[in-house]
């Protein structure tokens, strides 16, 4: 943690001792009430300055856009992919990340046709926003309730479509909890633990917070399962419960009475309506990963309200594979859950290609209809090289289905060879 972090902590710090005293207000003097709340508001006013003075609202710079196009034109490997760019709907966002003396970051981002109008569908990146949205609403409760992502929780069927849930049957101790969601969902990709969490967060929440924060091309509409869309927009009741197995919050059943459709309007695709599908543009994704790990240079408003705690969750399980964690479901079952699962970018899903040493690569991927996706940091402290890359691309051919999904002969190869091309160049430009 940097020095501005420490000033801003204990500033805010201050201003919460002060919502603290006294318990009874009416036994204060007014004059000794205008006071604190005069010192209360002039806390708010630094924090805000401080806040504007070092949180510009783009903190990268736009690299050279041909450099990517350049990269790939120099291997043969690509040149189908180029050929037809437009009929696989490829999207790339590299993010070189160069660190002063001092360590501090500067980002250039570089892209290959990139455009927040074009949809795709996001599949399982929806998990990286509602992860960091769970985190912060549990942690919103936590100075009423005492909630905290490791509590039980479990879920009341409402609506009917909706089963009670009172086991997480991945979880180590079969214990539902937010936390093993969350691990579900970034180790695995896990459909289960996004649909309890969207349960927990509730269709109206997550959009309009999404919208307070600038995402306003973002929609979160569905849960991946068969609900319908007017299922979707009704969430059952939440109840966490503490160590001693008492309950702690309720939270009851709710329904978004607005009926949210995808911002870019009537979509059509490969005999498929896409009108009402989650929409979530790559930049925003890559952008909300980079804010995680360079937490520091984050527009105010693009900040979660996360703990330490939640941060070194976060930091661990996406470089983690399933093999690795607490899970044993994920170690015993090798076929379902190989070595380089959802490692798109540089691994593919090859479990026989050797790990590079010190390279760690922080990530969240989706594959759904014939799309696949991977938003991702790179990091090797051995080599120095650090970076971020995202990509998209369609691999249906045709119409929507099953038969015409070609992740393995093409996705895939793709994902792998872009992850390796960029990461050479990394190797080159750090050489000079």
């Amino acid at each position: 943690m940097n020095y501005r972090r420490k000033i801003k902590d204990l500033l805010y710090k201050m201003c919460s001792l002060l919502d603290k005293i006294p318990n009874n207000s009416l036994a204060l003097p007014l004059n000794m009430l205008w006071n604190m709340l005069k010192i209360r508001m002039l806390l708010l006013l630094i924090i805000f300055l401080f806040n504007v003075a070092y949180c510009p609202a783009q903190i990268y710079k736009l690299g050279d856009p041909s450099l990517l196009n350049s990269l790939m034109e120099k291997d043969d490997f690509f040149k189908p992919y180029l050929n037809d760019a437009d009929k696989y709907e490829i999207q790339i966002i590299y993010t070189q990340i160069d660190r002063d003396s001092q360590q501090h970051p500067t980002f250039t981002q570089y892209s290959y046709q990139l455009n927040s109008k074009r949809f795709f569908n996001p599949a399982s990146l929806v998990k990286w926003p509602l992860i960091l949205l769970g985190m912060e609403k549990v942690n919103n409760l936590n100075r009423d309730y005492g909630t905290t992502i490791y509590n039980k929780v479990e879920f009341t069927g409402n609506p009917d479509s909706i089963a009670n849930i009172k086991t997480d049957y991945l979880a180590p101790d079969k214990t539902p909890r937010l936390a093993n969601y969350i691990k579900e969902m970034i180790l695995v990709s896990d459909n289960d633990a996004y649909n309890r969490m969207y349960d927990f967060l509730g269709q109206e929440y997550i959009n309009k917070r999404l919208l307070e924060m600038g995402y306003d091309s973002i929609r979160v509409m569905l849960r991946f399962d068969n609900s319908n869309r007017e299922q979707n927009r009704t969430t059952p009741s939440v109840q966490f419960y503490n160590d001693k197995d008492s309950l702690i919050y309720k939270q009851p059943a709710a329904t978004n009475p607005v009926q949210l459709s995808n911002p870019l309007g009537a979509i059509i695709k490969g005999g498929r309506d896409y009108s009402y599908f989650n929409n979530v543009p790559l930049q925003d994704v890559n952008d909300m990963m980079l804010y995680v790990f360079f937490r520091d240079v984050a527009p105010i408003n693009k900040r979660f309200n996360l703990t330490e705690k939640d941060y070194e969750l976060l930091y661990k399980y996406t470089a983690m594979y399933p093999r690795e964690s607490e899970f044993p479901l994920f170690k015993k079952n090798k076929r379902k859950y190989p070595v380089h699962l959802k490692k798109y970018l540089y691994y593919g899903k090859n479990s026989v290609l050797p790990d590079l040493p010190g390279l760690k690569i922080h990530n969240m991927v989706g594959e759904s209809h014939g799309t696949l996706s991977d938003v991702a940091y790179f990091v090797n402290t051995k080599t120095g090289i650090e970076f971020m890359l995202s990509a998209v691309i369609n691999t249906c051919d045709g119409k929507i289905t099953p038969a015409n999904y070609h992740y393995k002969d093409i996705g895939q190869p793709f994902l792998r060879k872009l992850g390796r091309t960029i990461y050479e160049y990394e190797m080159q430009r750090r050489k000079h």
